[in-house]
């Protein structure tokens, strides 16, 4: 008996057409993409100008080709926004829980734009002569959760924050695109940032990166302290229990690996 192939509705073409230019969104006609999906260029055709008008592709005047629209943009910046808000609900018991065993403070940071951004804190029952409140901005080059995130993140983001001009807190704050390049490279292959002293004198941090299902940075959890009290070494008990706490976001946001393997 012969089976009827399934037909394919106009969303799943559109759909599909969509994915067709991810996940580099370069240029494509008509024939290529037809090609890709395996769908006729007459039904590719017109699936692209509905998308075109839709903003949801752009095409490029003198190539006639395709690339992903500014509506896809919105869409994916209302997602990133969604997950930031759930990234902090789901976050927050185990900062909570962190600052309680620790007794010190516990900060999550995020990267918003080319700044760093506190997204929640919770003040340690241990003495701290700064203040961190939520939405402050954080230095990118000096922050131990902002190190942490970029130096998990794409090259071409790497070297976008190092070209910035590095402003100077204090004696430890490193100035250098080069020095903080090699930093960035450190960070990484130990899995933890450290700020030693870089923003406020006699102030420590600890950052370790929060990485989602595609091994991607998108938060760092942070102790932030005395230096005589947080300890920048990898043996510290203190960067177990970040990593610990950092790996323990549950799996509806994030995967299942550990950094608490890393180091």
């Amino acid at each position: 008996m012969r089976h009827k192939t399934p037909k394919v509705s106009s969303i799943e073409k559109s759909l599909n057409i969509l994915m067709a230019l991810t996940p580099n969104s370069s240029e494509m006609g008509t024939v290529g993409i037809s090609r890709k999906t395996g769908f006729h260029t007459a039904t590719v055709n017109r699936t692209l100008q509905v998308l075109a008008r839709k903003r949801f592709l752009q095409q490029n005047p003198l190539t006639r080709k395709f690339t992903l629209g500014p509506s896809i943009l919105s869409l994916g910046q209302a997602t990133m926004e969604s997950l930031s808000d759930g990234l902090v609900r789901v976050a927050m018991p185990h900062l909570g829980e962190l600052s309680e065993k620790l007794g010190e403070t516990v900060v999550l940071e995020v990267i918003s734009g080319t700044s760093g951004t506190i997204a929640y804190v919770v003040q340690g029952k241990r003495a701290l002569n700064i203040r961190a409140s939520i939405g402050w901005r954080v230095p990118t080059h000096a922050a131990a959760g902002a190190k942490a995130i970029i130096a998990f993140s794409e090259t071409e983001i790497i070297d976008g924050f190092a070209k910035k001009k590095l402003r100077r807190f204090t004696k430890n704050t490193i100035t250098d695109p080069e020095k903080l390049r090699r930093h960035l490279e450190e960070v990484q292959r130990k899995g933890v940032a450290f700020t030693r002293e870089e923003i406020d004198a006699g102030i420590n941090a600890i950052g370790v990166p929060i990485l989602n299902h595609e091994n991607r940075p998108v938060a760092a959890v942070v102790i932030v302290g005395p230096s005589l009290r947080i300890r920048c070494d990898l043996k510290s008990p203190i960067v177990a229990e970040i990593r610990k706490t950092a790996s323990n976001i549950p799996a509806q946001l994030f995967h299942s690996g550990s950094m608490g393997d890393m180091g």
